[in-house]
């Protein structure tokens, strides 16, 4: 039995380390990775996995926007308005969930995804690192959208909004990023506080423990998103949200 938690616990802070790598460098993916980890890992119910990883992704977002206050390449204001508006479309995108049929839920998702991937592979890149001035009438209709589609499809927002800042915004490639971590971690927090009633089902102990290594991992992988040329970025992120892609259709047998 000790050798099994322990083993547990190793696996879970490797988990951690990869969750903080991702978020901290391309500002996505984050629950892509802790949700189904956490299942393998220790056996979590789907309920338990989905609230632990709202406090590992949520904490290693903050770690990771952190550093980049100090290197201007986060938009704050314009984080928070997409998790505000996002909250809102995610309620009506949940609503959706009766009317529209598993299959076409799983069709939409993969032309999403895809398309997001092959839009940031090729699409145009800004190595700037200036904030943007922001057209908020566009800026509420695209999260406004991510929201219903992250409530319609059960992904992960940071997956819509880096390419949504990119290439419909014109939002700078590592500014983008640092603004889709905000968004994440103002999100996380307000899921997981509306999620109190299942917070007994939470294992403390092995999730404090991810958590760190997630915070520690996604602080010091900053800095290096900031060191990578835009195009570099934007191709990292294509390639990721490909395979993510690809694994979650897959365990969903399509």
């Amino acid at each position: 039995p000790e050798v099994a938690k322990f083993m547990m616990l190793f696996e879970g802070i490797i988990l951690g380390i990869l969750i903080g790598l991702v978020l901290g460098i391309i500002g996505a993916g984050g629950a892509i990775l802790a949700v189904p980890g956490l299942i393998a890992v220790m056996g979590l119910s789907t309920v338990a996995a989905t609230t632990s990883s709202l406090v590992i992704v949520g904490s290693a977002a903050v770690a990771g926007f952190i550093p980049r206050l100090k290197t201007k390449t986060v938009d704050i204001r314009l984080g928070l308005t997409f998790s505000a508006l996002g909250i809102l479309g995610t309620f009506a995108g949940t609503q959706l969930v009766k009317i529209v049929p598993e299959s076409a839920q799983l069709i939409l998702f993969a032309t999403l995804m895809f398309g997001a991937a092959i839009a940031m592979w090729r699409g145009p890149v800004n190595e700037s690192s200036s904030q943007v001035k922001s057209q908020w009438p566009l800026v509420f209709l695209v999260a406004t959208a991510i929201g219903v589609l992250t409530g319609l499809l059960g992904v992960g927002g940071g997956f819509l909004i880096v390419p949504a800042l990119v290439l419909i915004l014109k939002v700078p490639t590592k500014t983008a990023a640092g603004t889709s971590l905000v968004a994440i971690a103002s999100t996380s927090a307000i899921a997981f506080l509306m999620r109190f009633e299942y917070w007994s089902e939470v294992p403390a102990g092995p999730v404090v423990s991810f958590t760190l290594a997630a915070i520690v991992s996604s602080f010091l992988a900053a800095p290096i998103a900031g060191k990578l040329n835009a195009r570099t970025l934007q191709k990292g992120f294509a390639i990721f949200v490909t395979l993510a892609a690809i694994a979650i259709l897959a365990s969903r047998g399509f």
